[in-house]
């Protein structure tokens, strides 16, 4: 009798497990200002970051802190999310991308060097053999930019400080191109530069690449095309392509009480589990202390007679707005200081002549010399003419005389003691007339006190009428 036999097989059963790791994705900063390079002490200058989450999306509640050097610029500023796409536009410079050379043949090299936003071995390496090695990007396109602005820009660095010179021409190369040099250091930094396309131009264009020195490679990366005034948010590139649909965030500032002196400003992003912190490539300004409006007036204006008060006033002016000049103005008199004054909140300050520090008899150039402040650089002003006549006598001068021996005798020798004096200014020089009635005794001169005397024998016995009149001098009719 046959059988079967019936087995039965079990399985085990398995399973797999994995460790996933997912590591901090790398960060770019972007900071533009407008105005930049040179500005004014207590201009305004409004600041844009955009940082750039390559390809992810940004934070949404992080904030950025603004940086003049080592020192904070205001408070922490918040980070608003924008939506973008091709954020990260940047790609390895090779020549199979656009990129040709001309002149002296520089060499270009893949570097073994991360780009800034961290991808590794992106970077490409130019070794400029001389100022006419150029290395040229040709932007072919269909479109025409006519009376439009663009922006061209990559990221640059150098062992050695070198100045790297970019220089953009329209198509046909023609019209006028436009150049502009970005001094590159060992940190990557964005080189940009925008041209506004004439209105003859035609489709596309080509961006020359020189170098100020030779002897050390130039490390590029990336290249990018925008159709707008200055870099970021990004709108158009070229190169090969990046990771599309992520965000970016942007944080707008302004600040307007930079120091006069040289600035470096940078904006410093944290980082946090997701995002490696990064600081911005590095805006360099130049604060100019302002030059003011300076100006004199004279009261009363123009003309005044010796001795009258004279009142001199400065006025110190910001000639736009924000902060009003302080310190102190001297007066001059041609080369000769009249006084000092401080000046008010209004940038205002006086002084009076009068008596001993009248202004002699003759013309005048008042001047003001400001001492200059933090904000406002010193100057001179120009000058205001004042003129300056001869003061009347009359209740301005007066003249007395004495005798030393009244009542005399027939033949006695007197002497008649003559001071003349003045209320205001300088004492009264020159002469007296001495008269007994219509008879002249003599005209003595005055000394550097006023003072004359005169010696009579002759004087007939009885009555006489001494008159002493002032003859008048420079200052004095």
């Amino acid at each position: 009798m046959c059988g079967w036999l019936t087995a039965q097989i079990s399985f085990a059963q398995s399973s797999g497990s994995l460790t996933q790791t997912v590591n901090q994705r790398n960060t770019i900063g972007t900071l533009t200002a407008s105005p930049s390079g040179s500005i004014s002490v207590g201009q305004p200058v409004s600041f844009t970051y955009v940082l750039n989450t390559a390809g992810a999306p940004a934070p949404t509640s992080e904030t950025v802190q603004f940086y003049d050097g080592a020192s904070a610029l205001g408070s922490a500023q918040s980070i608003l999310s924008i939506p973008g796409s091709n954020l990260i536009p940047y790609s390895q410079i090779n020549l199979s991308q656009g990129w040709t050379t001309s002149g002296t043949a520089p060499t270009v090299a893949p570097a073994a060097v991360n780009g800034p936003d961290g991808s590794a071995n992106t970077a490409t390496s130019i070794s400029f053999a001389d100022s006419t090695s150029t290395v040229l990007y040709a932007v072919p396109s269909s479109t025409n930019y006519q009376n439009q602005q663009v922006t061209f820009s990559i990221w640059a660095a150098s062992a050695t400080p070198t100045t790297l010179n970019l220089t953009v021409q329209d198509n046909p190369q023609v019209n006028a191109s436009q150049s502009t040099a970005c001094s590159v250091t060992s940190t990557w930094q964005r080189c940009s530069i925008s041209y506004t396309f004439p209105s003859n131009s035609g489709t596309g264009f080509a961006v020359l690449l020189s170098a100020s020195t030779y002897a050390t490679p130039v490390t590029v990366w990336g290249a990018q095309f925008e159709v707008a005034s200055s870099p970021g948010p990004y709108v158009a590139t070229i190169g090969t392509a990046r990771p599309t649909g992520g965000q970016a965030g942007s944080v707008s500032f302004s600040y307007g009480s930079f120091s006069n002196g040289s600035h470096t400003i940078t904006v410093l992003y944290a980082g946090d589990a997701n995002f490696v912190g990064s600081t911005s490539n590095a805006i360099a300004l130049s604060a100019s202390r302002i030059t003011p409006t300076l100006s004199v007036s004279d009261s009363p204006s123009g003309t005044s007679s010796y001795g009258a008060a004279i009142t001199l006033t400065a006025q110190v002016s910001n000639p736009g707005t924000g902060a009003t000049p302080t310190g102190s103005v001297n007066f001059y008199d041609g080369a000769a200081l009249l006084g000092s004054a401080t000046l008010n909140g209004s940038g205002s300050g006086s002084i009076t002549l009068s008596g001993a520090t009248s202004l002699p008899v003759g013309s005048h150039s008042i001047t003001i010399q400001y001492s200059g402040d933090g904000n406002f650089s010193s100057g001179t002003s120009s000058a205001t003419s004042h003129t300056v006549t001869k003061a009347n006598s009359s209740g301005v001068v007066t003249t007395s005389v004495t005798s030393t021996l009244n009542p005399s005798v027939y033949g006695d020798t007197i002497t008649l003691n003559i001071t003349v004096s003045s209320s205001v200014g300088i004492q009264p020089t020159g002469t007296v007339s001495v008269m007994d009635g219509s008879t002249s005794l003599g005209t003595p001169s005055l000394d550097g006190s006023g003072r004359a005397s005169i010696t009579i024998s002759t004087l007939g016995a009885g009555t006489h009428p001494i008159v002493v009149t002032y003859s008048g001098d420079s200052n004095y009719n």
